[in-house]
C-alpha cells in the first residue's frame, strides 16, 4: 500500500473548480435498506463526476463509451475531446467502464491499484492499466489526493476547492452518505478497519463528499486542509 504521506497532497488549490455529477450511482445490495449482503438485488453503476477548471477531469467513467459521451454532453455541453484527464478512484471495473471514451486524455489511478491491475488475469484490465499513469498530488494543478484505503488497498480520493467548499470525490471509500455516517465499508471491502479510518480522514478533509454509488452530500468538515 502506498505510504499515506506520499499520497496526501498539500496542493496549492490554484483557482476554483466546478463539479457536476454525470451519473448518480446504484449498487447491488444495501444493508441500510435491510438487504442481505449475501445476494445481489440489482446491477451496479458507479457515480461519475466532471470536474471543470483550467483542466477538465472525469472521475470514474461509469457507462460504456457511447453512453458516457452522450451523458457528458447532455450534462455539461462538453465533448470527450475536451477532457484532459480521467481519474479512477480504484481498480474495480465498474469505475472505468467508459474510460475508452477519452482516448486523448491522460488516465490516472493510484500506484497501488494500478499495480494490481497490471497483474490481473483479465487481458482488457492489463491493457487499460498499461495506459494509466500513477496518480500523485498535483496530477492536475490545484488537485490534491487523499489515500483512502479499505475498499481496495489503493483507493484514493480526489480533493479540490469549489465555490461551495472543499470537495472530495472518493469512490467507494464511502459508498453513500449512510455508509459515510456509519463509518462502514461495503460488503466486499478489503479491510473494514481501514475503511473506517479513511472515512474519518475524509470527514476531516472535505466539506462536500461525492461517494462511489450515490449523490453528493454535505459534510461539516472537522478539520482544515489536506
Amino acid at each position: 500500500m502506498a505510504d499515506m504521506a506520499e499520497m496526501t497532497g498539500t496542493a496549492s488549490m490554484a483557482g476554483m473548480f466546478e463539479y457536476h455529477v454525470l451519473t448518480i450511482g446504484q449498487f447491488s445490495r444495501n444493508c441500510f435498506w435491510g438487504e442481505d449482503d449475501g445476494r445481489a438485488y440489482r446491477g451496479a453503476v458507479c457515480t461519475s463526476t466532471l470536474v471543470k477548471g483550467a483542466k477538465n477531469i472525469v472521475a470514474d467513467p461509469s457507462l460504456p463509451p457511447e453512453e458516457m459521451a452522450a451523458v457528458l454532453y447532455n450534462r455539461s455541453g462538453l465533448r470527450p475531446e475536451a477532457i484532459d484527464a480521467v481519474f479512477v478512484t480504484h481498480a474495480h471495473g465498474d469505475h472505468y467502464v467508459g474510460i475508452e471514451c477519452f482516448p486523448n486524455a491522460k488516465w490516472y489511478m493510484s500506484a497501488t491499484d494500478l499495480e494490481a491491475m497490471l497483474a490481473s488475469a483479465d487481458g482488457r484490465e492489463r491493457e487499460l492499466a498499461g495506459r494509466m499513469i500513477p496518480a500523485s498530488p498535483g496530477f492536475v494543478e490545484g488537485v490534491g489526493l487523499l489515500a483512502a484505503p479499505g475498499h481496495t488497498l489503493g483507493t484514493a480520493a480526489m480533493l479540490f476547492d469549489s465555490a461551495d467548499g472543499r470537495v472530495a470525490v472518493c469512490g467507494d471509500a464511502a459508498m453513500t452518505r449512510d455508509f459515510f455516517r456509519a463509518r462502514k465499508g461495503y460488503y466486499n471491502s478489503a479491510d473494514f478497519a481501514l475503511s473506517a479510518q479513511s472515512i474519518d480522514r475524509l470527514a476531516e478533509a472535505a466539506d462536500i463528499v461525492v461517494p462511489g454509488h450515490g449523490n453528493y452530500f454535505i459534510n461539516r468538515r472537522q478539520g482544515a486542509g489536506i
